[in-house]
């Protein structure tokens, strides 16, 4: 009956999804296309329970990109796959600029300038 999921032996295995997260510093851009390299994508967090789940992944050490930008401050937050941030679920505080990324530490979403570097968090199904 139970489908049983498999991760690569260097992911971990969170509810329905594979979590890979990684130990260098790098733009939101070369986080993106470093997810891509391993079929996957930057994190899209769906609700406050992914969040509290990946709080345990990251044991609040450091900020890490997820896949959430601001291109411009008109313009809604949104995720890699089109939807846009419920502001509702989760706030990001923080100015939103011109090119703004998100950051998640512990059990919080920020905005960064995507060109600064920091670790990133991939996900496949």
């Amino acid at each position: 009956g139970s489908r049983c999921k498999l991760c690569p032996s260097d992911w971990q295995l969170r509810g329905d999804k594979c979590y890979w997260v990684s130990t260098e510093n790098k733009t939101w851009n070369k986080s993106r296309s470093d997810c891509a390299a391993r079929g996957s994508q930057l994190l899209v967090i769906r609700d406050r329970e992914e969040l509290e789940a990946l709080h345990n992944l990251t044991e609040d050490r450091a900020q890490f990109w997820v896949g959430l930008s601001r291109p411009s401050p008109e313009k809604a937050w949104t995720w890699l796959d089109g939807s846009q941030l419920d502001q509702t679920l989760l706030k990001v505080p923080g100015p939103a600029q011109e090119n703004s990324c998100g950051v998640v530490q512990g059990k919080q979403i920020h905005s960064e300038s995507c060109s600064s570097g920091f670790q990133w968090i991939c996900q496949r199904d």
